[in-house]
């Protein structure tokens, strides 16, 4: 991570991956880093790392730090969660949950921008343009 905002950033985001991949796949999220092989654990790690993947902030570098990994198992975590979507009715949910979840996070991001543009003290216009085009983006 760059700065301190992009760190708390990419923890937030881990935090919310986890919560939505355990809870979908039973896994206790203070073991899903773990080295335990375990079948429903493997298949939370790998959805995680596939939901983090989709944020453009991340690189695979930063998301195999979050994850106890290197950026190579993370290539790995994609290609099998991709795969496993296409022929898997489990991995086909939660592929359904994660495109849900990313939506709603960029939801929440563009709330979160638009809120501290128009809650600072003195809003030039060129803020006022970012707003609009943040709003054309969603």
């Amino acid at each position: 991570m760059k700065n301190v905002n992009q760190n708390v950033y990419a923890k937030n985001r881990l935090n919310r991956c986890k919560k939505v991949c355990c809870d979908f796949w039973g896994v206790d999220p203070d073991i899903v880093f773990t080295k335990t092989r375990e079948g429903s654990v493997m298949n939370a790690k790998h959805s995680i790392r596939y939901m983090l993947s989709l944020d453009t902030k991340l690189t695979l570098a930063d998301i195999g730090g979050l994850t106890n990994c290197d950026h190579s198992n993370v290539v790995h975590s994609k290609k099998t969660f991709s795969n496993l979507s296409d022929t898997s009715a489990d991995f086909a949910a939660m592929n359904r949950v994660i495109l849900v979840d990313d939506i709603n996070n960029k939801q929440d991001l563009l709330r979160a921008t638009i809120s501290d543009i128009i809650l600072s003290e003195s809003t030039p216009i060129s803020q006022v343009d970012l707003i609009c085009e943040l709003v054309k983006r969603s």
